[in-house]
């Protein structure tokens, strides 16, 4: 008899439409509250165009901190290092420590706008000379008068000294390839950068360069001198901001544009009854 058989393939048939058919809405109820579950599109992908770009800058800002701190640490190793002498260096580096014996000139100069504690005033820039070779070093710090036709007197040592110091690039301490060229290279002008008009003029072992003078030199004015402008933490600082933006992203969307905020509350209002 093959009714047995027949019996069979249809249950087996049966069985298979059946576990299909479940199959199928699963699927279709899985993709349904996935959908319910968003119930603002725009909004969501406005946000997923926006979260890798905050948490980009967040990283980038990290990123700069640590090229930040590293650049310090390597500012601090120069400067620690024992000065060499002014007169048997070669090759000038950034941040080099030196030490010279010798003698100011009266050719000094002021740079203008130089900003200390939030007040305005002048950096000294003068002339010293050791062993017959003449460089241009930046004493510090003056504060301006009430009066901006009237300059501030500048005292300076008659006598031999030794100055110690760093060497610093003419360019990179004013940054101001904008400003208005020097009108006059005389000493006693206020100059508003340290321009090739100003340096070529005078001579110097290396006119692209000049000293900062350290605190402890005998005629240093207030120096405090700015190695960096952005420090470390102020990077750390806007890293975290932007973090915070990333984050206050995240939480919005998931209020205005899921359906999150209802499911807690129905998830909590059936444990409750």
């Amino acid at each position: 008899m093959t009714v047995p058989n027949q019996s069979s393939h249809a249950d087996e048939k049966a069985l298979s439409t059946g576990t299909e058919t479940h199959s199928t809405e699963a699927g279709e109820q899985s993709r349904g509250t996935s959908v319910a579950l968003i119930h603002n599109w725009p909004l969501s992908i406005l946000s997923l165009c926006l979260m890798p770009i905050l948490l980009s800058l967040g990283f980038w800002q990290l990123d700069r901190g640590e090229e930040k701190r590293q650049m310090l640490a390597d500012i601090d190793t120069r400067l620690a290092a024992q000065p060499q002498e002014l007169n048997t260096l070669h090759t000038p580096q950034q941040y080099v420590a030196v030490r010279a014996l010798g003698y100011y000139t009266d050719e000094y100069f002021y740079l203008d706008n130089r900003i200390r504690n939030g007040k305005v005033g002048y950096e000294i820039l003068q002339v010293f000379i050791s062993k017959g070779q003449r460089w241009l070093v930046n004493r510090g710090w003056i504060a301006a008068g009430n009066d901006r036709a009237q300059l501030p007197d500048v005292d300076y040592p008659l006598a031999a000294k030794v100055i110690t110091g760093f060497i610093y690039p003419n360019d990179d301490s004013t940054g101001a390839a904008e400003q208005q060229p020097v009108a006059s290279a005389e000493p006693g002008a206020r100059v508003q950068s340290l321009e090739n008009a100003l340096t070529d003029s005078l001579n110097l072992r290396n006119p692209q360069w000049h000293i900062r003078l350290s605190a402890d030199s005998d005629s240093a004015l207030v120096t405090d001198w700015r190695l960096v402008n952005t420090q470390p933490e102020r990077h750390r600082a806007y890293a975290l901001q932007w973090f915070a933006m990333a984050t206050a992203l995240l939480i919005l969307w998931l209020l205005a544009a899921t359906d999150v905020r209802g499911r807690v509350f129905r998830k909590r209002l059936n444990r409750t009854q």
